[in-house]
């Protein structure tokens, strides 16, 4: 990540603590003054991959031995920021990006993911309504094949094959897609 204007917006590091659940709380007056920007800037993706908005959260872990180098993940969070009804802003995020030992993973949210991991237990009692597990077009087998990119978790892999030769379009919106993801989706019980 490269800013595109470094001279008049450095970039800020906060430290934390070690541990989890750590909250960031920016001092009044201590922000950026977005005022140099127009509204249009803030609120879309540039072409030519420039982010309105960056936030980059890494940790360092050092090495045991004085000779390795030290060990660095990273979360990038790219967004925007977009207008609320009441004249106020929110930041809505585009896109998060993971960086673990040098490979890069790019997080994105799949529809329909919790009913597939819902115990058979919540099932059984009546929690969840078990038609929410199975794949939409056979009805018998667990979901495990999501489409993109409209990102819908609808389908087994058998069903999948099938549909890449007849349709090309999702199940659930009907979407033309480019690919199918397929997860290995484990039950709760089978979890460590």
């Amino acid at each position: 990540m490269v800013p595109q204007f470094p001279e008049a917006f450095k970039p800020t590091q906060v430290p934390f603590q070690k541990g989890t659940a750590q909250k960031f709380v920016q001092p009044s007056g201590t922000g950026t003054d977005l005022g140099f920007f127009s509204l249009d800037d803030l609120s879309n993706p540039l072409p030519d991959e420039v982010d309105p908005l960056v936030i980059s959260a890494e940790t360092v872990i050092s090495p045991s031995s004085g000779s390795e180098e030290p060990l660095v993940h990273k979360q990038i969070t790219l967004a925007c920021l977009e207008k609320t009804d009441d004249g106020s802003f929110k930041v809505k995020v585009m896109k998060q990006i993971l960086w673990i030992e040098g490979a890069r993973y790019e997080l994105r949210e799949l529809y329909g993911i919790d009913n597939s991991t819902a115990q058979d237990d919540d099932v059984a009692s009546g929690l969840e309504d078990s038609g929410d597990k199975e794949c939409v077009i056979c009805l018998t087998e667990p979901k495990d094949t999501a489409v993109m990119p409209c990102r819908h978790l609808c389908l087994c892999s058998d069903c999948a094959k099938e549909l890449r030769f007849q349709s090309k379009k999702c199940p659930i919106c009907r979407q033309p897609f480019d690919e199918l993801l397929m997860i290995k989706v484990e039950s709760s019980n089978e979890q460590h």
